[in-house]
């Protein structure tokens, strides 16, 4: 269980973002306590304090009702416990469980392993390439994007189709040279990807970046930016956000 709820926070305090665990002569050792949201043995006062908020599970002990925090945070969380608190820890498990479930989808989705050639090549020349810039007319993002996506994705999505959609499109053209319909393929693996995180209830700012996680988890991590102007490309292309 603890492994379990350790990936659901990325291993980092939901409260504070410092790493649970940490490494000495070669052993690992961990810096985290399992945080019940509401009390196990809630005092008078705790139950009068929580009588009108949600409770996530009526097992206290469920998975559900516990997340892993920091030592320091458990502490604060619990001394003394305050409405506020609660309801921050309990949108945080919120999040964590949306986040598990989409996660575990990665397995039913799977992506060409062409897509390897493309991130490779940006990988090992996204400091280098020379920009082969996309009419800013033919930016796609502006008519697309909506107020779930941050002002700072969406730059960063508007500067990649900018630098590298050309790239990415020409790559996929000679791939398709060695092996027809490949880009065909890719772009019905990633549409039908979107189209579960939409069945999720994910916003556009969630879609992107669980998008360009996928695809890196799916590509044994070989670059997380390459995954994030693939991404771009396709939200370029009409595949995504369409």
């Amino acid at each position: 269980d603890n492994i379990l709820l350790y990936g659901e926070v990325d291993g980092v305090c939901p409260l504070c973002t410092k790493e649970l665990m940490y490494v000495k002569e070669g052993s690992s050792q961990k810096k985290y306590e399992i945080a019940h949201i509401y009390p196990l043995n809630a005092t008078k006062e705790e139950k009068e304090l929580l009588k009108n908020e949600e409770v996530i599970s009526e097992d206290l002990n469920s998975l559900l009702n516990v997340i892993l925090v920091c030592i320091e945070c458990h502490n604060k969380f619990d001394n003394p416990r305050t409405v506020k608190e609660y309801k921050q820890l309990l949108a945080l498990k919120k999040i964590c469980i949306k986040k598990g479930k989409i996660k575990n989808k990665y397995v039913n989705y799977q992506i060409e392993e062409e897509i390897i050639i493309i991130l490779n090549q940006l990988h090992l020349q996204v400091t280098e390439l020379e920009s082969t810039e996309l009419s800013l007319n033919a930016l796609k993002i502006d008519e697309k994007a909506d107020n779930t996506l941050s002002k700072l994705t969406k730059r960063a999505i508007k500067n990649n189709v900018t630098d590298y959609f050309l790239f990415v499109k020409n790559q996929f053209a000679e791939i398709d040279k060695i092996n027809e319909a490949s880009f065909e393929t890719i772009a019905i693996q990633v549409k039908s990807m979107y189209m579960q995180l939409q069945r999720n209830g994910c916003d556009q700012e969630e879609i992107y970046t669980h998008l360009s996680d996928w695809i890196n988890k799916k590509t044994s991590n070989i670059s997380l930016e390459a995954s994030k102007i693939v991404v771009s490309f396709f939200i370029q292309n009409c595949e995504v956000f369409s």
